[in-house]
């Protein structure tokens, strides 16, 4: 290789004659290098649909084929790419991320296809159709390596006839298929390739359905091996129950970032198919915190970005941060497009809407199911402030459960009541329950209570104070405002019919 003159203004000693070399990375090192980028087996698949994205495609096909030797297919019906367009697709930094990029182009660096593919596998194709025409090159690490160079291979129609489930191109006016062969770093890591890659696709499942859920729920259709991939929508925006706070708008150097937050319902309100969309019970705390989406991609989530910790009460919050390519720079993006950082210029912006989202969770776990407190309810648990900020829980004596014996029992059966109810509210065990609630290994059941029994139950409390002479009108009105009786409006509806009979 030889000299290239170049001239540059250099300070204040005016034209400098600088001598220049081109250096080329030594590909067998270089490409090799790049497959520990870091990729999960589903993070790269993820990766290689992002440019079927932003080829326009509506359909994404993915066949998994787990045989003597197994092959991934990534099929779409985007635009499709000519020869020269994938050449140059193939090529590594074939992208510059600084240049400004289309709004719902999905890719930054000009790297996904190749380090995400070649992470799992040591062969990757590309075949294309466009204008009726087929195309395809491929990257072979043994065949870089054995000649030492950026060697693509390319293929003749013949040789392309012969790649597994080529046919599939047929089906489609244009688009492109990728296929994944060999996979040494999953084959060395399991004594059963087959098994692990069934494995691989289950996880991949549950992946694709949360990173691409906005594009799934009303402009692409995504298929693995013929099993439709539904949308996993992380904030249960179809649940009536989940609240939807104030979209914010953060304007950072002209660019604007939308953040809208979210808080789930209860678990008490959630649907099976709810659980599952929200990462289940044993998830739901790990996953709080900011969604970050790129050009509606979901890039992270289940972080409060160190703006807050986790824990149990915080769970139900989720925030929605929308934030464009132009933008990339500012949140470091990873060439994953797995992970990001909050830049200091909006974290005070956002520093409050976390504020609000935590506070708003707490408030679901503290009245869940109640009504409003201006409606005068008596809680079986009284939580008391203390002068020290701290709180206290106390049993609510002054429950009509409580006030009817009051009025029945003589002064030493009172003594034991009392001595009963200290010992509860003493022997509370409030570390055991942190630690447990810390843990997600709190059971919460679901409101299955058989209301039938319930309206006998609270029957049979009035016909008890009627029957001692007390007023049973009076404590038939304090029984429907309390706990639990005031959370089956049903069962209190049936019960002032029955008391009307009476009167």
């Amino acid at each position: 290789m030889g000299y290239l003159l170049y001239h540059s203004i250099f300070n204040n000693k005016g034209w400098v004659n600088m001598y220049c070399k081109e250096s080329i990375p030594f590909a067998p090192s270089l490409i090799e290098s790049m497959r520990s980028l870091g990729y999960s087996f589903e993070s790269a698949i993820a990766d290689i649909i992002d440019n079927s994205i932003s080829a326009k495609a509506k359909r994404i096909d993915i066949r998994f084929s787990i045989g003597e030797e197994p092959y991934i297919i990534i099929l779409d019906n985007g635009i499709g790419m000519s020869a020269n367009e994938i050449e140059e697709a193939m090529r590594y930094g074939c992208k510059n991320p600084l240049n400004k990029r289309d709004k719902n182009d999905l890719g930054r660096f000009g790297l996904g296809l190749k380090s995400a593919s070649l992470s799992q596998c040591r062969k990757l194709v590309v075949i294309s159709k466009k204008k009726n025409k087929i195309s395809g090159f491929s990257w072979d690490l043994d065949f870089v390596i054995e000649n030492g160079s950026w060697m693509l291979i390319g293929y003749s129609q013949e040789e392309l006839e012969q790649f597994p489930e080529i046919g599939l191109l047929d089906n489609v006016k244009s688009g492109t298929y990728v296929l994944l062969q060999n996979f040494d770093r999953i084959e060395e890591s399991t004594d059963n390739l087959q098994k692990t890659l069934m494995n691989h696709m289950d996880i991949t499942i549950d992946h694709l359905s949360l990173v691409f859920h906005r594009f799934l729920e009303k402009k692409i259709k995504m298929y693995i091996n013929n099993q439709e991939i539904e949308p996993k929508d992380p904030f249960l925006t179809s649940n009536k129950s989940t609240q939807v706070k104030r979209t914010q708008k953060v304007n950072v150097n002209g660019v604007t970032i939308t953040v809208k937050p979210y808080i789930l319902p209860h678990l008490t309100k959630l649907t099976n198919e709810d659980l599952v969309k929200v990462g289940n019970k044993e998830r739901l705390r790990n996953e709080q915190g900011f969604y970050v989406y790129r050009n509606e991609r979901l890039i992270i989530w289940g972080t409060w970005f160190r703006l807050e910790r986790k824990d149990e009460l915080s769970k139900l919050a989720r925030v929605m941060v929308d934030i464009p390519s132009e933008l990339d720079y500012m949140w470091n993006i990873d060439i994953k497009k797995s992970s990001a950082n909050l830049p200091d210029i909006i974290k005070r912006n956002l520093y409050n809407c976390v504020l609000e989202s935590v506070s708003s969770s707490e408030v679901v776990h503290t009245y869940r199911g109640r009504r409003s407190q201006r409606e005068s309810i008596d809680y079986v648990w009284q939580r008391i402030e203390l002068r020290d900020k701290c709180y206290e829980y106390k049993i609510n004596r002054f429950l009509p459960q409580i006030r009817i014996l009051e009025e029945t029992l003589d002064r030493h059966q009172l003594k034991h009541l009392n001595d009963l109810l200290n010992q509860l509210e003493e022997q509370f065990p409030i570390n055991a329950l942190y630690i447990d609630a810390a843990k997600g290994k709190i059971k919460e059941e679901k409101n299955l209570v058989d209301t039938e029994k319930i309206y006998k139950e609270l029957i049979e409390k009035i016909v008890y104070a009627k029957n001692n002479g007390m007023d049973y009108l009076g404590y038939a009105d304090l029984f429907m405002k309390s706990e639990p009786y005031c959370n089956y409006r049903e069962v209190v509806e049936k019960v002032r019919e029955e008391i009307n009979l009476w009167t």
